[in-house]
């Protein structure tokens, strides 16, 4: 075992990773990353929202503006969108399922993971770069992210390309001036990809991490070493022309609501619920970067001991300024602060590459026992998570609910086995029992909870309701946006019973109306009072986790349409 690692950990005569640790650190973010893509239904709130809009991108055949139905999307720019409706031409296009929106998340995580690992063997050796791609290939909110169709997984990737360009600029390039073409050009090119994916959220956090270690290093010269004149012109020129056109096309009302609601609002006050105490993102931390998490003291007293070597000063100057940001702004969700793990991912892989340094203290080895049981909390909790909410939600839990919390044992196991004498070796023990842990998760466990998809659910059965070729569906009481992807653009999200009666009414042959029993008094007095009556054709039992209430769907047709329920 011991030659194997060995050869994993070689230096090839560029520099770099080895094949073999190439090899293994790729499939095992796959392993990690790719299960559940397809079998995971459309998600609330954002994911549908974002697929659905790329939907539409498809259908309407107009790329340049962003709609959600007949209301316009204007919150981000148009990147992400591009990038799932080319990802779902091989799946037919506009009626690609969920999981060809996923891919481009997918990939970019990839990328994201291969970078990081690049980025270590470069700067650091060959064993610190594997140990950093396998730590951030296997933590919870990559996980999460690589398989939602939105922005953060795609952001991550390309910006990784910036951070690591930054770097070495930094640390590696010691002309004062160095040629725009390579690495400055590298870093513009990608914050202006950045850009067009997210706004300005990338840019900041590596225009935090050049002036906090500038200003640490008190050497304001090193920001010319970016090149920033035609670095920002490189930046427009990738940007400016869809920003132009769309605000153009909206008459500027694109970037009145990107950056008043869906940014400067973000710092004064919580959106939508997401707020959070002084201390939120670094708590979460323990979660969001698990199975890495176990090594997060390691990380620490590492950042510490070694502070004084370049490297380190640039990997601190990348993570606390984004931390201080996001804990400060009001709007507070677990993944912001994903654009930092890559370093901490560094700072562990450095940290088990130096351990007889890093831990030679009574203190310090406290301080790791002290996350490392917090780590083995958390893989029993996440073992236990799908067996416990299908059991809350009144279903038997299936053997892979059980085979979970095997998992999740065993990954407790692993991060003790690791805690106890930490190394490359263990830690890609760790890293296999996660990955196993996310695969039994979110390739079956979590996808075979009935109650957890009402929409999923309710698609499928409107597509076995035959009759009629277009069908003129209305939903009430469960207006989540999944629902216009899975029942098609032109489903009505009603506001209330009487509208949805109403739409029901006005299609008298070809109308359905999918209503919660908490509105279907309402709902059959207007039908009623209309001289109509109706007739069912079927029922879904589920439950809108985003408002946390049980939902009864009953699927309702007029009693003379000509809608019937398909024999099966």
């Amino acid at each position: 075992m011991s030659a194997f690692f060995d050869q994993l950990t070689e230096r090839p005569e560029k520099g770099g990773l080895s094949p073999r640790a190439w090899i293994v650190m790729m499939l095992l973010a796959v392993a990690a990353l790719a299960p559940g893509l397809f079998s995971v239904p459309a998600m609330d709130r954002d994911e549908s929202r974002y697929a659905q809009a790329s939907r539409q991108m498809m259908e309407s055949g107009d790329y340049l503006n962003i709609r959600l139905q007949d209301v316009d999307r204007h919150k981000q720019p148009a990147g992400t969108y591009w990038l799932q409706s080319l990802a779902a031409q091989p799946f037919g296009g506009a009626d690609a399922p969920i999981g060809a929106h996923r891919i481009p998340g997918f990939l970019f995580a990839l990328m994201a993971v291969a970078i990081t690992g690049w980025l270590g063997a470069r700067m650091f050796s060959p064993a610190v770069g594997l140990a950093a791609g396998l730590v951030l290939a296997t933590t919870l909110v990559l996980s999460v992210e690589a398989r939602t169709a939105k922005t953060d997984a795609i952001l991550l990737g390309v910006g990784m390309i910036a951070q690591a360009a930054l770097m070495f600029l930094m640390v590696r390039v010691e002309e004062r001036r160095p040629n725009f073409i390579g690495w400055p050009a590298v870093m513009w090119a990608a914050l202006g990809a950045t850009l067009l994916i997210k706004g300005p959220i990338f840019l900041m956090v590596t225009a935090l991490t050049l002036v906090v270690f500038t200003a640490w290093k008190r050497d304001p010269g090193l920001l010319l070493k970016v090149r920033p004149l035609p670095g920002i012109a490189l930046a427009l020129l990738i940007f400016t022309p869809w920003f132009v056109a769309i605000n153009l096309e909206t008459d500027w009302d694109f970037a009145k609501t990107a950056i008043g609601y869906s940014m400067l609002d973000k710092v004064g006050e919580a959106q939508e619920a997401h707020s959070g105490p002084l201390g939120f993102h670094l708590g979460f931390t323990f979660i969001t970067l698990w199975p890495g998490a176990a090594l997060l003291g390691v990380a620490i007293l590492t950042a510490w001991k070694m502070r004084a070597r370049e490297e380190i000063k640039f990997l601190i100057a990348w993570i606390v300024p984004t931390y201080v940001v996001f804990e400060i702004v009001a709007t507070k969700l677990p993944h912001y602060t994903l654009p930092s793990f890559p370093a901490i991912a560094l700072l562990i892989g450095l940290g088990l590459a130096n351990l007889s340094e890093v831990l030679s203290s009574g203190r310090a080895k406290l301080l790791h026992w002290a996350t490392v049981l917090i780590a083995v909390l958390v893989a029993i909790v996440l073992g236990l998570l799908p067996f416990i909410a299908a059991s809350y939600l009144g279903e038997d839990p299936e053997i892979a609910g059980y085979l979970t919390i095997i998992l999740g044992a065993l990954a407790a196991v692993a991060i003790i086995v690791l805690g106890l004498k930490p190394s490359l070796e263990r830690l890609l023990g760790t890293a296999v029992a996660a990955a196993a842990l996310w695969a039994c998760a979110f390739g079956v466990a979590i996808p075979n909870i009935d109650a957890l998809w009402p929409s999923d659910r309710a698609g499928r059965l409107a597509d076995q309701i035959t009759g009629c070729e277009d069908k003129v569906i209305v939903t009430v009481g469960y207006e989540e946006p999944s629902n216009m992807f899975n029942l098609g653009t032109s489903v009505v999200l009603g506001e209330d019973p009487t509208q949805a009666a109403n739409v029901l009414l006005s299609a008298p042959e070809c109308g359905l109306a999918i209503v919660d029993a908490s509105y279907i008094v309402e709902f059959g007095a207007r039908i009623e009072a209309a001289g109509q009556s109706l007739r069912i054709l079927g029922t879904v039992e589920g439950y809108n986790t985003v408002k946390g209430d049980p939902l009864s769907l009953g699927f309702y047709t007029l009693e003379g349409s000509n809608l019937r329920r398909a024999a099966r």
